[in-house]
């Protein structure tokens, strides 16, 4: 679930073998919009180059931007020369613990985990409607209800 909804609307992408000219087939590079409704739109983007920073989240709202990776959380407040608050995790702290304590828990607990099967599958369709709109070259709409691509 992503800010109150579960299954993007509609998905478009583009992207392609631009680094590694070596056969590939998945491309290097891809850019993903996914639209929630008319509630707003997520921007998904993945490269394998070089000295490119990857694995963080950020969120863009109306009282400023959240972004997040492995390590540390830094908001930053709306308007000209905010400054950015920042939370730095634990040094060296290996965060698939909290995963792993999690699971475990479960198993003696019977509770459901923090990712159980219907966020996987909700994450997963996801990412699928990125990876069909970019193999198909074209924008998907989707019934979240049916869980099907719809004509266009």
């Amino acid at each position: 679930m992503f800010l109150g909804h579960d299954i993007p609307t509609s998905a478009v992408a583009a992207g392609g073998v631009y680094h590694y000219k070596d056969g590939r087939t998945a491309p290097d590079t891809i850019n993903v919009l996914l639209e929630y409704g008319d509630d707003y739109t997520a921007t998904f983007e993945a490269t394998l180059a070089p000295g490119i920073q990857g694995a963080a989240v950020e969120i863009c709202g109306t009282d400023g931007k959240l972004w997040i990776d492995r390590s540390r959380f830094e908001f930053t407040p709306a308007g000209r020369g905010a400054k950015p608050e920042v939370v730095m995790g634990p040094q060296g702290y290996d965060f698939t613990l909290d995963h792993v304590k999690n699971f475990l828990e479960c198993c003696r607990t019977r509770k459901l985990p923090n990712g159980d099967v219907l966020i996987g599958h909700r994450s997963a369709q996801a990412s699928h409607l990125g990876n069909i709109a970019y193999l198909q070259k074209r924008r998907l709409r989707f019934d979240p209800v049916r869980e099907e691509i719809l004509p266009l």
